[in-house]
C-alpha cells in the first residue's frame, strides 16, 4: 500500500528540497569557479609563453650582432696591425727616397740621364 504523506513529513521533505538545491548551488559556484580559474591560468601562461618567445628572439638576435661585431673586432684589429707597420715603414730612409723620387726630387750630387730619342 501506498503511504500517504502527513503534514509531519512535509517540512522535512521542503527542507530536504532546499538542501538540494543549495548543493546544486554550490556545484554551479564552484564549477563556475573552476571555469573561471582555468581560463585566468590559461591566459596567463599564453602571456607568458609570449614573453618567453619575445625574449629568446631578442637574444637570439643579440647573439648574432655579436658575433658581427667580434668579426669586425678581429679585422679592425689586423687593420690596426697593418696600419702600424705602414708608419713603421714610412718613418725609413728607403720609403722617403721612394716618394722623393716618384715627385722628381734628387740629391744635391745625383745627376739623372735620360736616353736621347
Amino acid at each position: 500500500m501506498a503511504r500517504k504523506s502527513s503534514n509531519v513529513d512535509r517540512p522535512n521533505r521542503e527542507r530536504a528540497v532546499k538542501n538540494l538545491s543549495a548543493e546544486g548551488k554550490r556545484k554551479k559556484a564552484n564549477r563556475k569557479m573552476f571555469v573561471a580559474i582555468a581560463v585566468v591560468m590559461s591566459v596567463f601562461l599564453i602571456i607568458m609563453g609570449i614573453q618567453i618567445f619575445q625574449k629568446f628572439s631578442t637574444l637570439n638576435k643579440l647573439k648574432s650582432q655579436e658575433a658581427q661585431l667580434k668579426n669586425e673586432y678581429k679585422k679592425e684589429l689586423q687593420l690596426s696591425k697593418e696600419l702600424k707597420e705602414k708608419k713603421k715603414f714610412v718613418q725609413t730612409d728607403e720609403y722617403v727616397e721612394d716618394m722623393a723620387r716618384k715627385l722628381g726630387l734628387l740629391y744635391p750630387d745625383e745627376v739623372i740621364l735620360q736616353p736621347e730619342k
